[in-house]
């Protein structure tokens, strides 16, 4: 998958390491719905560069964890979230596991298709187009929220959803940071 940071056999890896494996079997269980390992059991897409980077791994999970568990976002949501960081970030790794991801929790095949393309469907409830909106504004922008951007976001959602997803977006795109440093692409 990334030729700049070679997959490491699972029987290479130092114990710091193997806590990326220990950890993606936490966050997604023995049925993921998106491949992150391959046929040997050397970790695929963003972990395999994280691995080059031992220190890093333990608070990477944690960090990546709290984000993804945020009880606050509902699933589709989130989801939408990250599709906007997509439409934003090259990262195919990302957009192969949350087309997955997404119609697990009920997008349809045009509304990723819209998400991951930069449009909104017309089938979202008003709380998934500020959502995706937000995202997509954050992960584009390189200044403050817009004032218009940000009242919507608190007359629709709140403060607290509005801060969940600034945390959602800041994670993606700092692993779509990952993925582009190792030109990492999708699974065959």
């Amino acid at each position: 998958m990334s030729h700049r940071f070679p997959p490491i056999a699972p029987t290479d890896l130092s114990p710091d390491q193997r806590v990326a494996t220990t950890k993606l079997s936490q966050m997604f269980g023995d049925n993921p719905v998106f491949k992150y390992k391959d046929v040997d059991g050397s970790l695929m897409g963003p972990y395999s560069v994280l691995l080059y980077t031992p220190g890093l791994i333990e608070p990477w999970f944690g960090l990546a964890s709290a984000v993804i568990k945020q009880a606050m976002l509902e699933p589709r949501g989130k989801e939408l979230a990250v599709l906007a960081v997509t439409a934003v970030y090259s990262a195919p790794y990302i957009l192969y596991a949350h087309r997955l991801v997404g119609a697990s929790v009920g997008l349809s095949e045009d509304e990723i298709i819209n998400a991951s393309k930069g449009r909104l469907s017309e089938s979202l409830t008003e709380s998934e187009v500020v959502t995706y909106t937000i995202a997509y504004e954050l992960a584009e922008g390189r200044g403050p929220l817009s004032d218009s951007s940000w009242n919507r976001a608190v007359t629709v959602l709140g403060r607290e959803k509005t801060a969940s997803i600034a945390h959602l977006v800041s994670g993606y795109v700092y692993t779509c940071i990952l993925l582009r440093v190792g030109a990492v692409g999708v699974p065959e």
